[in-house]
């Protein structure tokens, strides 16, 4: 799952949260005037360009994945204790959002760039927005429809 969180970044018990969370499970690509910045499948890509990879122990989570590294040059900064990648300057402003019929959904952001996701299933969840630490209802879509808080 990969997370973003939009607003001004706060200090919470377990970390830093943002005014709003974006939680994303179905494939995502971050695009820019010169293409694609990066996306779902650059987890599973290790970040040198090595063929010395020893894909037996290589653990994307553990180890430098390529969409991690290509996060941090996009968004400029790396807070090491939350281990969270953190775009402090002006920037990147969220200047429009869209959706399709299908669960899809486009954030316009500020330089030209956007972030899209792309549900491709009929059952889990692909993605839920929502203001942490709050009781506020969470916008989920599953199947590639508005369901269920899960």
């Amino acid at each position: 799952m990969r997370i973003f969180h939009f607003g001004p970044i706060r200090t919470v018990e377990n970390g830093t949260v943002g005014d709003y969370a974006l939680h994303i499970q179905c494939p995502w690509r971050i695009e820019g005037p010169q293409g694609i910045v990066t996306g779902r499948w650059d987890l599973w890509e290790f970040a040198e360009d090595s063929g010395n990879i020893d894909w037996g122990t290589w653990d994307y989570a553990k180890d430098e994945n390529l969409q991690d590294r290509l996060v941090g040059l996009f968004l400029g900064n790396y807070d090491p204790q939350t281990r969270s990648y953190i775009n402090e300057s002006d920037g990147l402003v969220v200047e429009a959002v869209s959706g399709d019929r299908y669960g899809g959904a486009t954030i316009a952001l500020s330089g030209g760039y956007r972030l899209v996701l792309f549900p491709t299933g009929t059952k889990s969840e692909d993605w839920r927005l929502f203001r942490p630490e709050t009781k506020e209802p969470r916008l989920v879509i599953a199947g590639g429809r508005i369901g269920e808080d899960i």
